[in-house]
């Protein structure tokens, strides 16, 4: 029996002509230093211009955060325009992770009755359902369980939904927000690894980039609490218990570096489990202890990898929305960056060791 493959030939290929849009080094470099309102003047000429809007009209940082908003949405929701059938259904499946990300910063930014609309705002990715008008009423002050409630009944999937409630119920029993996110995340884990499962070929690059991802979180999750128990921490979560399922290397194999005496143990462990993959990033944190700095390490360099699916990937294959998705998220992310170190006095030279650069991995 012939197996159909998803088409995405035609979507690609709109994909790759929007790719001449994405700002470069040299467009970074001219925004750096500029104000809010320079900004907005200096991407009048791109596609970060409204329609119809006149292209020196000035609005502050908060208008430059809605143009970017707006911009990313755009995207995104165009991007999903160019498929169908189950091109169109691998694309959610990919989208579908912003979903996620959004019900858990509604449920931080409620758990913390202190953060304003705006800032809640700014933290979601404008894709999906739990986009405007949905999230404004979401965001209402109310109590959180009020909220689990109404992000219950406005979610598309209900076996999701009563996740969810479930999850919450136990949140309600500790008060764990941690444990209710990981809940949330696990649950969205199972459900991806599922889906992704039954597309077979089609759905192998996000699945490898799925495990991966999960994969990093578990290691730096049992680096986290192999520091906690070495700080002497009390109450700690077992890794096993706060890791993800659904990566590569199990997660009760890469608890094994919790009660690694040394640095250098901790690097042989994770060297017979996952081979070289992290060896230069793991090397680094010997030298500084900065688990930061080695999120931020391995952040980089998936980005990195994604981006570049746009030439080493298959051009007819889920890599393609893979790397536009990726590079117009990081856009975003580096406007961002650059208007609030100009509302914030951030020298240049620091703003620019944070950008993500085009085509590299700082």
């Amino acid at each position: 029996m012939r197996i159909r493959h998803a088409d995405f030939d035609y979507g690609n290929t709109r994909l790759r002509a929007r790719k001449g849009d994405l700002l470069n080094n040299a467009a970074y470099e001219h925004l750096l230093g500029e104000d809010a309102d320079g900004m907005l003047r200096a991407l009048a000429d791109t596609p970060y211009a409204p329609p119809g809007e006149a292209a020196g009209r000035a609005g502050g940082i908060r208008r430059l955060h809605l143009v970017i908003r707006s911009r990313l949405a755009g995207s995104l929701e165009e991007m999903r325009s160019f498929y169908s059938g189950r091109a169109r259904e691998l694309v959610d499946v990919m989208l579908s992770r912003f979903d996620i990300h959004n019900v858990i910063a509604v449920l931080r930014a409620r758990a913390h009755p202190e953060t304003s609309v705006n800032d809640a705002l700014a933290a979601l990715v404008p894709v999906g359902w739990l986009v405007e008008p949905v999230v404004r009423e979401v965001l209402r002050p109310r109590e959180l369980a009020g909220v689990v409630d109404l992000l219950a009944r406005r979610m598309p999937d209900r076996e999701q939904a009563g996740a969810l409630r479930a999850a919450f119920g136990e949140y309600e029993r500790t008060g764990d927000l941690a444990a209710l996110e990981r809940s949330i995340l696990a649950d969205h884990a199972a459900r991806l690894s599922g889906r992704l499962e039954s597309a077979g070929r089609d759905g192998a690059t996000l699945v490898r980039f799925g495990q991966r991802e999960i994969d990093e979180h578990n290691l730096v999750v049992a680096l986290r609490l192999r520091d906690a128990i070495a700080s002497g921490a009390q109450g700690t979560v077992p890794a096993a218990d706060a890791a993800l399922a659904g990566g590569s290397i199990p997660p009760a194999a890469l608890a094994m570096i919790v009660p690694a005496p040394t640095p250098a143990a901790v690097v042989a462990t994770v060297g017979r489990l996952a081979g070289g993959i992290w060896q230069a990033a793991l090397e680094q944190w010997t030298a500084t202890g900065d688990l930061h700095g080695l999120q931020r390490t391995f952040e980089r360099a998936a980005i990195a990898d994604a981006t570049a699916l746009f030439t080493t990937g298959d051009p007819l294959t889920i890599d393609i929305p893979l790397a536009f998705t990726t590079a117009v998220q990081v856009e975003a992310r580096n406007l961002r960056l650059l208007g609030e170190a100009a509302v914030r006095g951030i020298p240049p030279e620091v703003v620019r060791a944070e950008l993500v650069r085009p085509g590299g991995r700082a």
